[in-house]
């Protein structure tokens, strides 16, 4: 983020720095400086646009985790409170059976004494009792009869006891079971939804830093746009005498863009090749635009075998420049330029080895080294 302020500032600086009588090469060469920052801003901002984009989509889609999770969370606590309300059943039917299991035990102690108290008193209960033997002996059975249904009906209470048992132990274990999947399942919500904040703080910086990137691109812009009106305002005087005049430039001529020089004149590449010792090799943004360097005409304009895209100017005097690599090319053959005009753009992809713009200046068919010609510093060199 400095770095960004630092440039913008430098430059912005060194255009306000230039007095409104600055001679145009400096103009071109602050413009140049400016464009090359502006190429920065603008792929800074797209940078920025690919981040925020990505980060839209990852919240989107966690946003629909956090959806999906919470109406899990909504159901596991339904189911809970389901099972919750089936173990309060249970518990009053578990309450009931052994209210009547109790019932029943009194019930069968009583009958049990008197059963009892009538096995220790038979000879007295036959002595003196009304019923006669035969309806004594029926009496007798049908209270062993009753005696043993209610041990029967006992039996059965105590199985259905610890059939709830067993089924209320099953459902405390379900329960357990749900309430471990809903913790689960809340310290996941919680970290999509620390996910989903992290995200969602890094995208107010994202979108903070590209409002930044737009502010300095036209601080940036307003500094160009001046800059070109001095230059154009310079350039109305000279016109007519300009012609003839470029052996006079030499040093003083702004650079055909802002960039770094990552391969100078006669200096071979890394596998000997020669082909581009005749110029400068120069990195600069990918589709950055292509100035002219002074008045003169357009001789050739179009593809060139080996050299891509391609732009040659006379300068008068024997004096040609040319501009080479390409991505587009804004002027035609027969075309009369005037010094600062766009005479194109670079690659699109301008940082991959071997696709930097290529300039040279001849005299007739002599290369000339373009840094004698061009303004000192106006390029930056490699180190």
């Amino acid at each position: 983020m400095k770095r960004i302020f630092y440039t913008t500032a430098c430059i912005l600086a060194l255009a306000q720095w230039c007095p409104a009588q600055a001679s145009r090469q400096q103009d071109a060469i602050t413009i140049g400086k400016l464009r090359f920052g502006i190429n920065d801003q603008e792929l800074l901002i797209e940078k920025s646009k690919e981040k925020e984009q990505l980060l839209l989509h990852d919240l989107t889609r966690l946003n629909q985790q956090l959806r999906t999770h919470q109406q899990k969370i909504k159901t596991l606590k339904e189911k809970i409170a389901t099972q919750q309300q089936l173990l309060k059943a249970r518990e009053q039917e578990m309450i009931s059976l052994m209210q009547q299991n109790e019932s029943l035990r009194n019930s069968l102690v009583k009958r049990l004494k008197a059963y009892y108290l009538t096995g220790q008193n038979g000879f007295f209960s036959i002595a003196f009792s009304g019923k006669t033997l035969p309806e004594m002996l029926l009496s007798q059975d049908a209270f062993a009869y009753l005696v043993t249904y209610d041990q029967d009906l006992f039996n059965e209470y105590r199985a259905s006891i610890a059939e709830i048992k067993r089924g209320t132990e099953a459902k405390i274990l379900e329960k357990s079971m749900l309430e471990k999947f809903l913790a689960d399942a809340d310290a996941e919500n919680q970290t999509l939804q620390q996910t989903v904040a992290e995200k969602d703080a890094l995208l107010a910086q994202v979108q903070a830093q590209k409002g930044l990137y737009k502010l300095a691109l036209k601080e940036m812009r307003k500094a160009e746009r001046e800059l070109e009106a001095s230059l154009q305002g310079g350039q109305q005087g000279d016109r007519s005498d300009q012609q003839g005049r470029f052996l006079d430039n030499k040093g003083l001529l702004p650079p055909p863009l802002w960039g770094k020089v990552v391969r100078g004149f006669h200096q071979s590449g890394d596998n000997g090749d020669t082909t581009f010792a005749n110029g400068l090799s120069i990195q600069t943004p990918a589709a950055s635009e292509v100035f002219a360097i002074f008045g003169g005409t357009v001789l050739f304009a179009g593809p060139m075998r080996g050299y891509g895209k391609m732009i040659i100017i006379d300068h008068h005097q024997q004096y040609y420049s040319v501009s080479a690599r390409l991505g587009q090319v804004s002027v035609q053959v027969g075309d009369r330029v005037e010094q600062g005009q766009v005479l194109g753009a670079t690659e699109e992809k301008s940082f991959r080895p071997g696709g930097e713009f290529y300039f040279e200046i001849r005299r007739d068919a002599v290369a000339e080294n373009p840094l004698h010609w061009l303004r000192p510093d106006s390029l930056e060199q490699s180190k």
